[in-house]
């Protein structure tokens, strides 16, 4: 039968097949098994419904009593086929309808328990065989019964090609219905009792998980008070893209699959193979995938810097605010080059444009050509640019000559938008927070921010004059062309910090927030988150001091890393407009440091801070000992890692050379 011969609906006609005369050879076979075996009489009241028997939806009233009459008139017709139960009664495979017109006449008296009627006993194999040829011949079956049907025979051991060569169906409608018996019961309840229709269930099988399955059906009733085959469809792999998408064709099932990918296949479509696969996972491997081909180009032609990304690098909008692309400079060819393509000039001017000659001559070409073009970035240009490898449309994009404004001197960043010449004298500064990882850069910078958030908040003045400022770039321009870490909404974000930041809600800068926190609000009118009204009676001193706690606590300087490239912390020029320092509120501990450095890291650190003898001492311990050991020398010094810190003023930058030529000197001397 096929799924559009049933009375639930389907989007095609399954391919229900004509038995040739190999594929004829079950149905023979079983018709030869049956005929072989003898007929014996069993009583009555031995007789049960088998579990194997196709017919799983109840009998109409109506169906039953019509054939209790004929049977009453002219008697049983036809045998029963039975297999052995485990209880010792007969299981009826087909004759399911007449055992239950038996069952009725016993309810009426019209015949006894004992009396015995015509079966043929037959294996459990050949009994399910028997009962779908049975009851496919006859009245078509529910879907439900079928994927039943199909279901206990697999469990048997068939395959869906055995099965649909023994009963006459190609094989992808029997992948199929095996498919749809992966269904939570609950579901094929449903479809048996025609609450559910065929496209749903087909919808609702893109998800093996049986309890989501019932979940997401249960949630689309609960919303929509429907679950048709497309939300169920939405809903299911709204996180995932088609296998069609450029993206998995461009990281390759192979790819995806070692990650732990998995694809999830629509045997219902009408297009082979198709199916959706995790967004996420494709993208995450596609930017590795980027970053990889343009650290190789980084490699083989010399490039300061590489970058892979998803989109590449535009002249407009954000990247204008971050990157400059140098002018593309003219190609270079070599003489044997100008020789070759004048040679594969004239080969082309003879053959058909159609042919694989022709198509090898405008390869080579083609390669020749972008080895000129490469070649025209000299060393000087690549020195201080890099090349950024994206996928666009499709295909891969690679942009070469691209620097970033953060790393050129400010004067040649004002003058951005003149044409760079063939000889660059740009300085690329190195990422202060290379080497540092993503979660101890999430950690300390939640750390700093915590910290100038507390420093701030001793500034009233200044902080409330930001406010202002923040609010007058808002209203009277629009925008700030200013970095700035304010959020004057005001977003708090004390929960994100204090679980990231080493010191969690102990430190001194969130302890110190907290405490004036507490002042505040017992100083707050009764009832005033309900009546803005009631801050018109608050005194000036009592405003300055809210609007500063306020303005100090929309502060945030979490810094990310994008693409390998660390972004520039926000907090900079707050700290050197209010005097930060982040010592005044931080220590570099073992716990809250230390230990989540490399070894080497440790040591660096060491030296940086001017304690080179502890340094070297450090370089033969453990790293737990030496993160120890680091806590010890560095806790009475004003160090902090170049990459916690903005940039420095000449006058900053002399008292810490003083401040660590006098730790030298100190650990000389404890040496």
């Amino acid at each position: 039968m096929s799924v559009a011969e049933s009375k639930a609906k389907s989007p095609k006609q399954s391919s229900r097949k004509k038995a040739s005369p190999a594929q004829a050879i079950a149905p023979e076979v079983l018709k030869s098994i049956l005929d072989a075996t003898p007929i014996e009489y069993e009583k009555v009241k031995n007789l049960v419904i088998s579990d194997l028997n196709a017919r799983t939806i109840p009998y109409s009233k109506e169906s039953v009593r019509g054939l209790a009459a004929s049977i009453a008139a002219i008697g049983l017709l036809q045998n029963l086929v039975v297999h052995d139960m485990p209880d010792g009664k007969s299981g009826v495979a087909c004759g399911g309808r007449r055992t239950t017109a038996l069952a009725l006449h016993l309810e009426d008296n019209l015949i006894q328990p004992d009396d015995v009627v015509p079966v043929k006993r037959v294996s459990r194999e050949i009994a399910a065989a028997a009962s779908h040829a049975e009851n496919e011949q006859r009245v078509a079956m529910h879907p439900a019964e079928q994927i039943t049907s199909f279901r206990t025979l697999a469990e048997m051991g068939k395959t869906a090609s055995q099965i649909g060569d023994e009963l006459g169906f190609g094989s992808r409608h029997v992948q199929r219905m095996l498919k749809l018996a992966t269904l939570a019961p609950s579901l094929l309840k449903l479809l048996a009792e025609d609450k559910l229709d065929m496209e749903q269930c087909q919808a609702l099988c893109l998800e093996s998980d049986q309890d989501r399955q019932v979940a997401v059906y249960e949630n689309l009733m609960a919303t929509y008070s429907c679950a048709s085959a497309h939300l169920v469809k939405r809903q299911i792999t709204e996180s995932e893209i088609a296998v069609t998408d450029a993206r998995f064709g461009f990281i390759g099932r192979e790819a995806y699959e070692l990650a732990g990918g998995v694809v999830r296949e629509d045997l219902f479509s009408a297009q082979e193979g198709d199916g959706t696969v995790d967004r996420l996972l494709v993208d995450t491997l596609m930017a590795e995938k980027l970053e990889k081909i343009a650290l190789e180009i980084q490699q083989k032609e010399g490039w300061a810097w590489a970058m892979g990304r998803p989109s590449r690098i535009s002249r407009y909008g954000t990247n204008d605010n971050e990157y400059l692309l140098l002018p593309v400079p003219d190609a270079v060819y070599n003489p044997d080059d100008s020789r070759r393509l004048d040679e594969l000039t004239d080969q082309l001017n003879t053959l058909d444009e159609d042919s694989d000659e022709a198509y090898a001559a405008l390869s080579e070409m083609n390669l020749i050509e972008h080895a000129a073009e490469v070649r025209g970035w000299t060393d000087a240009l690549k020195s201080n640019a890099g090349v950024v490898v994206s996928f666009m449309e499709g295909e891969l994009y690679v942009q070469r000559g691209v620097c970033r404004k953060a790393d050129l001197p400010e004067d040649d960043a004002e003058n951005e938008d003149k044409k760079a010449s063939g000889s660059v004298t740009y300085v690329s500064q190195p990422d202060a927070a290379e080497g540092i990882s993503v979660p101890l850069l999430t950690k300390m910078s939640s750390e700093r921010t915590l910290a100038v958030q507390a420093a701030l908040m001793q500034q009233p003045e200044k902080a409330v004059a930001l406010m202002v400022w923040r609010m007058c770039c808002s209203v009277f321009s629009g925008c700030s062309p200013q970095k700035h870490p304010f959020g004057i909404s005001v977003n708090v974000s004390h929960y994100s910090l204090t679980r990231e930041a080493p010191s969690g809600n102990e430190g001194l800068a969130y302890t110190a927030l907290m405490t004036e926190q507490a002042r505040l609000e017992e100083l707050l009118p009764e009832g005033w988150r309900k009546d803005f009204t009631a801050f018109f009676s608050l005194k000036g001193d009592l405003l300055m001091s809210l609007m500063a706690y306020c303005t100090a606590c929309s502060v945030d300087g979490v810094q990310t890393r994008d693409m390998g490239h660390t972004s520039r912390s926000p907090l900079d020029d707050l700290e050197k407009a209010i005097g930060f320092h982040l010592r005044d509120w931080w220590q570099p501990t073992k716990v809250g440091y230390f230990s989540s450095l490399k070894h080497s890291q440790i040591v660096a650190a060491m030296n940086d801070a001017g304690s080179t003898g502890a340094a070297k001492d450090a370089e033969k311990m453990k790293k737990g000992d030496a993160a120890e050991h680091a806590e010890f020398w560095l806790k009475d010094t004003r160090w902090v890692p170049a990459w916690l810190q903005g940039p420095q003023s000449d006058a900053v930058k002399e008292t810490a050379s003083v401040d660590t030529e006098t730790d030298a000197d100190n650990t000389t001397l404890a040496a």
